[in-house]
Protein backbone atom coordinates (compact mmCIF):
# COMPACT_ATOMS: atom_id res chain seq x y z
CA UNK A 1 0.00 0.00 0.00
CA UNK A 2 0.99 3.43 -0.31
CA UNK A 3 1.49 4.26 2.97
CA UNK A 4 4.14 1.02 3.95
CA UNK A 5 0.80 -0.83 5.82
CA UNK A 6 -0.24 -4.56 4.34
CA UNK A 7 -3.23 -5.30 3.39
CA UNK A 8 -4.24 -6.51 7.40
CA UNK A 9 -3.21 -2.43 8.24
CA UNK A 10 0.44 -3.17 9.68
CA UNK A 11 3.43 -1.62 8.39
CA UNK A 12 5.45 -4.83 9.98
CA UNK A 13 3.25 -7.49 10.83
CA UNK A 14 4.20 -10.25 13.58
CA UNK A 15 3.03 -13.92 12.44
CA UNK A 16 0.96 -15.31 15.59
CA UNK A 17 -0.44 -18.59 14.08
CA UNK A 18 2.03 -19.52 11.15
CA UNK A 19 4.01 -22.82 12.15
CA UNK A 20 7.57 -21.68 10.42
CA UNK A 21 7.31 -17.91 11.09
CA UNK A 22 5.22 -17.68 14.70
CA UNK A 23 7.08 -14.50 16.38
CA UNK A 24 8.48 -12.88 13.89
CA UNK A 25 7.99 -9.48 12.37
CA UNK A 26 7.60 -10.02 7.94
CA UNK A 27 10.77 -7.77 7.48
CA UNK A 28 12.57 -10.10 9.54
CA UNK A 29 10.97 -13.08 7.92
CA UNK A 30 11.92 -10.92 4.49
CA UNK A 31 15.58 -10.86 5.65
CA UNK A 32 15.76 -14.22 6.36
CA UNK A 33 14.33 -15.74 3.12
CA UNK A 34 16.71 -13.05 0.93
CA UNK A 35 19.27 -14.43 2.48
CA UNK A 36 18.84 -17.92 2.26
CA UNK A 37 17.73 -17.06 -1.26
CA UNK A 38 21.26 -15.38 -2.34
CA UNK A 39 22.75 -18.55 -0.64
CA UNK A 40 21.18 -20.87 -2.80
CA UNK A 41 21.75 -18.73 -6.01
CA UNK A 42 25.30 -19.07 -5.17
CA UNK A 43 25.52 -22.27 -4.32
CA UNK A 44 23.42 -23.19 -7.76
CA UNK A 45 25.91 -21.03 -9.60
CA UNK A 46 29.05 -23.81 -8.12
CA UNK A 47 27.06 -26.81 -8.97
CA UNK A 48 26.64 -25.42 -11.92
CA UNK A 49 30.37 -24.80 -12.52
CA UNK A 50 31.33 -27.88 -11.19
CA UNK A 51 28.83 -30.54 -13.01
CA UNK A 52 31.67 -31.45 -15.33
CA UNK A 53 33.82 -33.10 -12.80
CA UNK A 54 31.08 -33.88 -10.02
CA UNK A 55 27.72 -34.79 -12.22
CA UNK A 56 26.09 -37.05 -9.66
CA UNK A 57 26.47 -34.16 -6.83
CA UNK A 58 25.82 -31.51 -9.19
CA UNK A 59 22.15 -32.91 -10.47
CA UNK A 60 21.38 -33.87 -6.79
CA UNK A 61 22.50 -29.99 -5.48
CA UNK A 62 20.37 -28.59 -8.26
CA UNK A 63 17.25 -30.47 -8.38
CA UNK A 64 17.58 -30.16 -4.18
CA UNK A 65 17.55 -26.23 -5.14
CA UNK A 66 15.24 -26.64 -7.75
CA UNK A 67 12.98 -28.38 -5.12
CA UNK A 68 12.88 -25.82 -2.50
CA UNK A 69 12.31 -22.33 -4.51
CA UNK A 70 10.76 -23.46 -8.48
CA UNK A 71 7.16 -23.56 -6.60
CA UNK A 72 7.98 -19.83 -6.01
CA UNK A 73 9.81 -19.17 -9.47
CA UNK A 74 10.84 -21.15 -12.20
CA UNK A 75 13.37 -19.51 -12.74
CA UNK A 76 14.32 -18.88 -9.35
CA UNK A 77 18.30 -18.91 -9.95
CA UNK A 78 17.91 -15.90 -12.33
CA UNK A 79 15.54 -13.91 -10.18
CA UNK A 80 16.17 -11.19 -8.02
CA UNK A 81 16.21 -11.96 -4.50
CA UNK A 82 15.05 -9.17 -2.85
CA UNK A 83 12.13 -9.34 -5.41
CA UNK A 84 11.69 -13.14 -4.87
CA UNK A 85 11.54 -12.60 -1.15
CA UNK A 86 9.08 -10.43 -0.91
CA UNK A 87 6.51 -12.43 -3.35
CA UNK A 88 6.96 -15.32 -0.62
CA UNK A 89 6.83 -12.67 2.55
CA UNK A 90 3.21 -11.96 0.77
CA UNK A 91 2.34 -15.16 0.24
CA UNK A 92 3.22 -16.44 4.00
CA UNK A 93 1.11 -13.30 5.31
CA UNK A 94 -2.36 -15.06 3.19
CA UNK A 95 -1.50 -18.12 4.97
CA UNK A 96 -1.05 -16.38 8.44
CA UNK A 97 -4.48 -14.54 7.52
CA UNK A 98 -6.41 -17.94 6.27
CA UNK A 99 -4.32 -19.77 9.15
CA UNK A 100 -4.05 -22.70 6.22
CA UNK A 101 -1.00 -23.76 4.90
CA UNK A 102 -2.11 -23.22 0.90
CA UNK A 103 0.00 -23.93 -1.54
CA UNK A 104 1.84 -21.17 -3.61
CA UNK A 105 0.28 -22.61 -7.02
CA UNK A 106 -3.34 -22.11 -5.59
CA UNK A 107 -2.43 -18.64 -3.85
CA UNK A 108 -0.19 -17.69 -7.42
CA UNK A 109 -3.51 -18.40 -9.42
CA UNK A 110 -5.80 -16.54 -7.61
CA UNK A 111 -3.50 -13.58 -7.12
CA UNK A 112 -1.79 -14.16 -11.12
CA UNK A 113 1.47 -12.55 -9.96
CA UNK A 114 3.95 -11.81 -12.56
CA UNK A 115 7.32 -12.77 -13.22
CA UNK A 116 10.02 -11.01 -11.60
CA UNK A 117 13.48 -11.03 -12.98
CA UNK A 118 16.56 -8.88 -11.83
CA UNK A 119 15.89 -6.63 -14.90
CA UNK A 120 12.64 -6.29 -13.43
CA UNK A 121 10.82 -6.81 -16.82
CA UNK A 122 8.17 -9.45 -16.49
CA UNK A 123 9.37 -12.71 -18.76
CA UNK A 124 6.42 -14.46 -20.97
CA UNK A 125 5.96 -17.96 -19.77
CA UNK A 126 6.53 -19.09 -23.47
CA UNK A 127 9.91 -17.00 -23.64
CA UNK A 128 11.33 -19.01 -20.47
CA UNK A 129 14.41 -21.00 -20.60
CA UNK A 130 14.85 -24.62 -19.98
CA UNK A 131 15.39 -25.45 -15.62
CA UNK A 132 18.95 -25.21 -15.18
CA UNK A 133 18.38 -29.10 -13.76
CA UNK A 134 17.66 -29.76 -17.54
CA UNK A 135 20.57 -28.41 -18.78
CA UNK A 136 22.91 -30.31 -16.30
CA UNK A 137 21.38 -33.43 -17.15
CA UNK A 138 21.31 -32.51 -21.22
CA UNK A 139 25.46 -31.97 -20.38
CA UNK A 140 25.32 -35.11 -18.72
CA UNK A 141 23.95 -37.18 -21.00
CA UNK A 142 26.28 -35.60 -23.69
CA UNK A 143 29.44 -36.67 -21.56
CA UNK A 144 28.26 -40.32 -21.14
CA UNK A 145 27.90 -40.58 -24.63
CA UNK A 146 31.47 -39.21 -25.55
CA UNK A 147 32.89 -41.35 -23.17
CA UNK A 148 30.90 -44.76 -24.75
CA UNK A 149 32.03 -43.41 -28.19
CA UNK A 150 35.66 -42.94 -26.92
CA UNK A 151 36.04 -46.57 -24.98
CA UNK A 152 34.50 -47.98 -28.48
CA UNK A 153 37.58 -46.68 -30.53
Amino acid sequence: MADGRDAMGDTDPLFAWHPDWAGKRASDVRRAIEADLRSDQRAYELALSGAEQHENDALQSTIALDRKWGPYDLNWAETDPAALAERIVAFERERERRREMIPFADWRAATALPTATRSGIEAPSERMPPPAWLLVVALIAIVLLLVVLLVRR
